[in-house]
């Protein structure tokens, strides 16, 4: 049981060191922004204070300093750290145009023997020496 206790908070802590989810820490401080400017202006609705405070260019007034300790809108510096130690090149690849030559290419099927040609082919049948008539 304190294996599995240990586990989680050393897994909890690199996490909260070396991504951005350290930010879901600050959820307090968006929710009591979030009640100061509703009892500011009580119009103001969920979706119109992340568009002001998210989308919009963020002016520098009197709770700019504020508005900054949100969560997500600034990195923490703790990011920084996390650089890959391999870089990986992009290897160069060429690509030439085919060279194309105007001389003819050799066929090599060319001669074609004499048992093929066609006035060979429609002729009677012959005896040979060594043939022998059954009868």
């Amino acid at each position: 049981m304190m294996k599995r206790w240990s586990a989680i908070m050393i897994l909890l802590i690199y996490v909260m060191g070396s991504t951005n989810a350290c930010q879901f820490l600050k959820l307090p401080l968006l929710v009591s922004h979030y009640i100061k400017h509703k009892s500011e202006s009580p119009y103001i609705t969920l979706g119109s204070f992340f568009k002001m405070h998210y989308v919009d260019p963020q002016p520098m007034d009197a709770d700019y300093n504020e508005d900054m300790q949100l969560p997500f809108k600034t990195t923490p510096v703790t990011l920084c750290r996390n650089i890959p130690l391999f870089v990986a090149t992009i290897p160069s690849i060429t690509i030439q145009a085919p060279v194309f030559d105007n001389q003819p290419l050799p066929l090599f099927n060319d001669d074609i023997p004499f048992a093929f040609v066609v006035n060979t082919i429609f002729q009677p049948p012959r005896r040979n020496a060594f043939s022998v008539i059954v009868c």
